[in-house]
């Protein structure tokens, strides 16, 4: 038995009270006045024995009932555990799950606030003097500090959904990191109660690192939504990433029923500029649909977007928001070399869209990479180490690269060009089997181009080829194919392109098909493209800026009045910003932002990530196998359907008797006057 109040028991000093009365007030002496004596030493000897026996009762009655009201004040426990009787205060650690999933509806409203409720009726509960943790998926320094229950409850209230997921052993790390620390550091602490209230989805229950814990007794709440399924947009795409004013576009969206159950006449809406499309369509239990709106663009400059549906369960993934830019020219820099083939510069300059600078590589300058968004190469044998570098750090900054080789080009400084923007290596020349048989008609880079797939296509002739090695990056997509399945036309994302044959007649009649102009026009409509389509909030980096950047003034992302200033990084004249870490979880929403420094460098969509968006939950034997394994032994399971208010709140607390000993104390006081009102 241990006591809460131990600083209490000093009033057992009081003891001292009854035992003084007892040894001054019944020892006095009394005088009798009789005619004989011999009556008096009667009586005095008879009842001698039978006054003293009185007298001991009743100071045992106030002694005892002064030694349990004492005991009841100092409020005496029985502790859960021989480890919490070392001393110090007892702990409640209450994890409330925040995630986006918690947003689910329950019986009794969504299962966040179910869980709220919840953790206010276990502080009910709870003994005054225990300390309170309550933590989030945030466990920033706010929720880092042990708590008085009212100032739990008062917390408790504040506590809204948030984009952060957190994996289980995270969770169960950090508290007891943290409890362990505040017993080390600043004060003892008893016994630990950990309490779990989740819906334990499978995708965040990871227990790799999770550490033993012997010290505490673990209580796991699973809430359980009315419909366990999900319908979301999964993600969007176009069927040409290249956007030019009145030309036909299509946007492609995948959405994703993550039920048991058929969504029948499902509205979608999409928004694309100032454009709206709507349409009904059913989606099968566990189905993955992509639909299509087709739409031909209107004007130039930044377009925004947007992908609505009307999902019943969960809100925050039922919109899905995209930006381009919809360019009124696309600026190309063409560098010849020895074997340089004029049709280049032709195919250009009958494009109005394109501004071609067309000139000799020994006459270049790096300032002329500034104002451009395609370089070809065009037929060089040496590329100067420096241009090379140029060219690399250009690619880096969001530039494309078009590699036309020569007739005798320097394979190491080719390669060394080829390896810092992302495309394979050149190797020695080949002749055989080089007639052209397959086409990748269904990658975006050919979406549009073709009316039809083809084979008997009117393809070039190639004689003489550079093989293309075994290195294929695996951002490097092979378009065209020779028969003996070596590469002839390679892409590297929509930034890098290689040729792997020379525009002279001795390597064929390349020049004289129209797919020679085709790849030319559609890696300059690629490099138009300034930035990606959309980002995840929490998970994309390195997306690069273009333009120069003022390092006077940081680069903000604002929508409407908020602002939010991302991670940036400037290295050799280049910046490139970063949306991801906790940060930019915590503070970013999902929508369309304008990059601002000096002036307005581009719009930035971003959306959450949707791996919250599968509800798969684990089940008990799951959660109570995983966390006996890796050594949480104390542990119960309870779950949370029919809503919290019926829900059973079974957590251990030491055993309290103080009005066991309250009760007592008075029951003595009673013994106390009956023996001297009774007893005469």
């Amino acid at each position: 038995m241990e006591f809460i109040h131990p600083e209490r028991l000093w009033l057992l000093s009081l003891l001292l009270v009854p035992i003084i009365i007892h040894l001054f007030h019944f020892r006095r002496q009394k005088v009798l006045y009789f005619s004989s004596l011999k009556f008096i030493r009667f009586i005095e000897q008879e009842n001698k024995s039978t006054q003293k026996l009185r007298h001991l009762l009743v100071l045992l009655c106030r002694c005892l009932a002064l030694i349990l009201i004492v005991f009841a004040f100092a409020m005496p426990i029985i502790p859960l555990s021989d480890a919490a009787s070392k001393g110090g205060k007892n702990v409640l650690a209450i994890y409330i799950d925040n995630s986006f999933s918690m947003t689910a509806i329950g019986e009794e409203g969504e299962l966040l606030s179910e869980a709220r409720e919840m953790a206010k009726r276990m502080l009910s509960k709870t003994p005054i003097e225990t300390r309170v943790l309550v933590f989030t998926n945030k466990m920033d320094g706010v929720e880092q500090r042990l708590l008085t229950k009212i100032e739990a409850l008062a917390y408790i209230d504040k506590i809204e959904p948030t984009s952060i997921r957190r994996n289980m052993d995270e969770v169960i790390k950090w508290q007891k990191n943290f409890l362990d620390k505040e017993n080390n550091e600043v004060e003892r602490l008893k016994t630990r109660q950990i309490v779990l209230l989740s819906d334990f989805q499978s995708n965040s229950f990871l227990l790799d690192k999770l550490e033993a814990d012997e010290k505490s007794n673990y209580y796991t709440f699973q809430f359980i939504a009315q419909d366990p399924g999900n319908l979301y947009i999964d993600s969007i795409w176009f069927a040409t990433p290249v956007h030019k004013n009145g030309e036909p576009n299509e946007l492609f969206v995948r959405l994703h029923n993550d039920s048991k159950s058929e969504r029948v006449n499902l509205e979608l809406d999409a928004r694309i500029g100032k454009q709206k499309r709507t349409m009904f369509l059913d989606i099968a239990p566990n189905e993955k649909r992509t639909t299509s709106f087709p739409f031909t663009e209107k004007g130039t400059g930044f377009k925004t977007g947007m992908v609505s549906i009307s999902d019943k369960q969960l809100y925050w993934d039922d919109d899905f928001y995209f930006s381009y830019n919809v360019a009124k020219n696309a600026e190309v820099l063409i560098l010849n070399g020895e074997s340089a083939s004029s049709k280049v510069a032709q195919v250009f300059a009958v494009e109005p869209f394109y501004h071609s600078n067309s000139m000799a590589n020994v006459n270049y300058t790096k300032d002329l990479l500034e104002k451009s968004d395609l370089v070809v190469l065009n037929g060089l044998n040496e590329i100067p180490s420096g241009l090379s570098g140029d060219l690399t750090e250009f690619h880096e900054k969001g530039g494309a690269v078009f590699v036309i080789p020569g007739e005798r080009i320097n394979l190491s400084n080719y390669n060394n060009l080829l390896s810092g923007i992302q495309l394979p290596r050149l190797g020695e020349l080949m002749s055989d089997g080089l007639k052209i048989n397959q086409i990748q008609y269904k990658d975006p880079f050919f979406v549009g181009v073709f009316e039809k797939e083809n084979q008997e296509l009117n393809l070039p002739n190639v004689k003489k080829a550079y093989r293309i090695g075994a290195d294929i990056q695996s951002s490097s997509f092979p378009l065209l194919r020779f028969r003996n399945d070596a590469p002839l036309f390679v892409r590297a994302g929509t930034q890098s392109f290689l040729l792997s044959t020379a525009l002279q007649d001795d390597f064929g009649n390349f020049t004289g098909n129209a797919i020679f102009p085709t790849l030319l026009l559609r890696a300059g409509e690629f490099a138009s493209q300034n930035f990606p389509l959309f980002a995840t909030i929490g998970l994309d980096a390195n997306i690069p800026i273009r333009k120069e950047v003022s390092t006077e003034k940081p680069i903000e992302l604002k929508n409407g009045k908020f602002s939010f200033i991302p991670s940036t990084q400037n290295l050799n004249g280049k910046t490139k910003i970063s949306i991801a870490g906790m940060e930019a979880i915590e503070r970013l929403k999902a929508g369309v932002y304008s990059i601002q420094n000096e002036d307005t460098l581009g719009l930035l969509a971003v959306n959450y990530d949707r791996k919250e968006s599968l509800m798969k939950q684990q089940s008990e034997d799951e959660i109570l196998k995983g966390l006996n394994e890796r050594g949480i032994k104390n542990c119960t399971f309870n779950t949370v359907k029919d809503g919290q208010s019926l829900a059973e709140i079974e957590i251990d607390k030491p055993l309290e008797y103080w009005r066991i000993f309250l009760v007592l104390g008075l029951l003595f006081v009673l013994s106390e006057m009956a023996l001297i009102k009774f007893w005469k």
